[in-house]
């Protein structure tokens, strides 16, 4: 089973990353011209893929303003730098027009995408390509998912995050399951470029385990979950 998401994973390199190695040194504004404009609404599965013919921007250069934190635990708060290794990010993966705004949204990915350790990052950009606001959309350890995001037809974000019951950190690589409960906000984008927040969603709890937090066939938003 990991050989599999561990092939599907190396398609998508092969894909979609292999042709950006060649803009490494660019900017994000020179990132932001190379990226096809997707449409919405957009569900950012473990196994999304763009149409065919789209083009990624790739790696790029970014400032501080982009949070590049990949996770090492489930309750997302250990962490190491993805500056550290410029093999593992930032590339600039889709962008999306933002209605009445001449501001985009794109989405940001940092991590190792061989070992299933991924962070992606929702980033308003405006137009002289400055980062307005950043949003935390996915999180990824060891391939187990805890965070991730869909983009409705009214251009909100819905942010699905499996949030642990335990203080005690969880680590990515050693859990088999743990309980905790889901929980769904929804954000829209202001006039001003900035994530506000609309709604709150939360779930009876249950116990998650690695098995299904890493099966690419099930999205978070798939649960079933019974809401509060």
């Amino acid at each position: 089973m990991k050989r599999i998401r561990v092939f599907f994973r190396i398609v998508f390199l092969l894909l979609f990353m292999l042709p950006s190695f060649c803009f490494a040194d660019n900017t994000l504004s020179e990132a932001l011209s190379i990226t096809t404009t997707s449409s919405v609404p957009f569900n950012m599965s473990k196994r999304f893929k763009l149409p065919s013919g789209s083009k990624i921007g790739g790696y790029f250069i970014y400032s501080d303003t982009i949070p590049d934190r990949v996770y090492s635990n489930v309750q997302l708060t250990k962490f190491t730098r993805a500056s550290t290794d410029p093999a593992r990010g930032a590339i600039l993966i889709v962008k999306f027009m933002i209605p009445n705004s001449n501001r985009v949204l794109i989405l940001v990915s940092f991590g190792n995408f061989y070992g299933g350790d991924e962070t992606r990052v929702l980033c308003v950009v405006n137009p002289d390509g400055t980062i307005s606001n950043t949003l935390l959309a996915s999180v990824a350890g060891n391939e187990a998912y805890v965070k991730q995001c869909r983009i409705n037809a009214q251009h909100q974000i819905i942010v699905t995050t499996i949030m642990p019951y335990s203080l005690t950190s969880i680590p990515f690589n050693t859990f088999t399951s743990f309980d905790g409960h889901r929980r769904d906000i929804t954000y829209s984008i202001n006039d001003q470029g900035q994530f506000v927040q609309v709604s709150v969603q939360d779930y009876y709890g249950k116990a998650y385990t690695k098995t299904y937090l890493e099966d690419l066939s099930v999205n978070l938003w798939d649960g079933r979950e019974t809401s509060c």
